[in-house]
């Protein structure tokens, strides 16, 4: 369950880095004044809410980046888009071998609290789009396969 509502708040942020509302989501003024509290009241941000979740997305330094809250004000963890050349080399070889004819569109680096750094990896070829999971210690997943509809029969 943890593991498919992380999926689908990935998916949702990383859809709304293409279309985001100014307003936002209505968020709990308690998970508000945390993020006020640790990030600066001066800073713009947009909220989300996916099953319970509240995911503020926010700029830093020329970065967007987000941040997971659980519904008690706790820090699921954080995550923002990296560049693809700076996924570890492990699993770049591990998509490497698997995928060879895929190219990495989009690395999503997300850490969550007391757990490793996992990546969400978009890889594209001309017959499907895949978003694969995968963490430094060799855990490695593909959380959505989609047939690309161009190519489809």
């Amino acid at each position: 369950m943890k593991k498919n509502v992380i999926l689908l708040l990935l998916t949702v942020v990383t859809l709304n880095l293409f279309a985001k509302s100014p307003n936002g989501d209505k968020v709990d003024p308690f998970i508000e004044a945390k993020f006020k509290k640790e990030f600066g009241s001066a800073v713009n941000v947009s909220w989300k809410n996916v099953e319970g979740i509240s995911v503020a997305t926010f700029s830093d330094q020329g970065a967007t980046k987000d941040v997971y809250y659980f519904e008690n004000g706790d820090v699921l963890g954080f995550g923002k888009i990296i560049p693809k050349n700076s996924l570890p080399e492990s699993i770049k070889a591990t998509i490497s071998d698997k995928y060879t004819s895929g190219l990495v569109q989009t690395v999503y680096e997300f850490r969550e609290t007391g757990a490793p750094t996992r990546y969400f990896v978009t890889v594209v070829s001309k017959t499907y789009s895949l978003i694969v999971a995968a963490n430094e210690f060799g855990q490695f997943e593909v959380r959505e396969k989609i047939k690309n509809k161009l190519f489809a029969e």
